[in-house]
């Protein structure tokens, strides 16, 4: 990450919004169309099936839109190729009409197919799997070749997918321009497309103008990169305003004594989440007062905290693996972002990064609004923080400075 965190962070928020979108399987919510006047001598709607097939209706379901290219109508024998992008359907008042008819004995054809999901629409643009970063994700318009006087050795933007025991995921990754959302009162980014068909986001201000330099300064502090004319943060806070203990790096916490009779009691008791967080309580102020469509957010896919322990010791005797009180102990969060090849070999940041989508234990560490088996219900807003994971997948690489991907601001 090319930030280093210290006593004050930068607070970001995460949402998750449903698509309602329907489902190709089943044609749901059917109701007869109305037809305009004018368009009464339309003669044929067909539905596109799940084998690829067309079905002869006379109602659309919700959610599917004309096919233009292969919708058309016949003016005698003769087809009439002026016509196909004549068509228009309002899925709201189920009404279909067509403009401009040469004459009364047009008679149309007119195709439907389910609106793609964002996983579909995504996929089509997406360049491929990553596994394991070795570097920085540069421009890959431009020839970014100083970030921060580290050379970028990829140049990995565009769309990415990943699979994890949950499905497929696609995240935005380098410089790319394309994944912005109006929503509310306010502009985001798009993270990914969760696997459950979510979309994942990040805050990024009440308006997307900005500066994309062409210079590349002496720091590489605008280095080829946009930078917002609005604040793109809701606020800053702590993470939590104490520390000193292994229950505060919890987004919600438990027993700062942490109690037990035994090491693994005293350790659950530590990391319950029972209390909230400094940074959560901010999210919390902000999102009350938070001007969007609040019913469209989504609580259950969550958003994790990964607090199992490594199982490295990273070189330094002086950790161990208890996690609870004033035990220094590494977590596994660490392990992802700094090179080691043994259990005796210290720890260094950067050279390789190995990141995850997974949240190993949900019922401990993925926070959610209700104690469904996806997660531990901790929650009472559906907000959260993005995690260093999804960072190092958007493109920021520890130990150098990345001026060259989306999040950077």
């Amino acid at each position: 990450m090319n930030k280093k965190i210290g006593s004050i962070i930068v607070l970001i928020l995460t949402l998750s919004i449903i698509l309602t979108l329907s489902s190709k399987k089943e044609l749901k919510n059917v109701e007869e169309i109305k037809v305009k006047e004018e368009s009464n001598n339309i003669i044929g709607i067909y539905i596109k099936q799940e084998d690829n097939t067309y079905k002869q209706s006379n109602t659309i379901p919700d959610n599917y839109t004309i096919i233009s290219n292969e919708s058309y109508c016949i003016v005698g024998d003769n087809k009439d190729n002026k016509t196909y992008d004549m068509f228009s359907y309002d899925i709201s008042s189920k009404t279909l009409s067509v403009s401009n008819l040469t004459s009364k004995e047009t008679k149309c054809y007119l195709y439907f197919e389910p609106k793609p999901t964002a996983q579909e629409l995504i996929s089509q643009l997406s360049k491929g799997t990553i596994s394991q970063f070795t570097g920085t994700a540069c421009d890959a318009n431009t020839n970014n070749s100083t970030h921060n006087s580290s050379s970028c050795t990829t140049t990995d933007s565009g769309v990415y997918s990943a699979t994890t025991s949950e499905g497929t995921t696609y995240y935005y990754r380098g410089t790319v321009n394309n994944n912005w959302v109006k929503f509310g009162n306010y502009w985001w980014r798009i993270i990914r497309i969760n696997e459950n068909g979510t979309v994942r986001m990040i805050y990024s201000g009440t308006n997307n103008a900005g500066d994309q330099p062409t210079n590349i300064s002496t720091n590489g502090s605008n280095n080829g990169r946009w930078v917002p004319t609005d604040n793109s943060q809701t606020g800053t806070s702590t993470f939590n305003t104490n520390y000193g203990n292994n229950a505060y790096v919890g987004f919600s916490y438990g027993d700062i004594n942490a109690s037990g009779n035994t090491d693994t009691e005293k350790y659950n008791n530590a990391h319950k989440n029972t209390t909230d967080s400094t940074i959560l309580e901010a999210l919390k102020t902000w999102y009350t007062s938070a001007v969007m469509n609040k019913d469209l957010i989504d609580g259950e896919t969550g958003f994790c905290n990964d607090r199992e322990k490594s199982k490295v010791t990273h070189g330094d005797t002086s950790y161990n693996d208890l996690g609870y009180g004033t035990n220094a102990t590494w977590y596994a969060p660490f392990d992802r972002v700094a090179k080691r090849t043994s259990s005796s070999d210290y720890a260094s940041i950067g050279g390789e990064q190995k990141p995850t989508f997974e949240c190993k234990n949900k019922t401990r560490d993925l926070f959610t609004t209700s104690g469904s088996s996806n997660g531990n219900g901790a929650l009472d807003i559906p907000v959260g923080l993005i995690t260093s994971d999804e960072v190092i997948y958007a493109g920021g690489f520890a130990g150098q400075g990345n001026y060259g991907y989306w999040l950077y601001t």
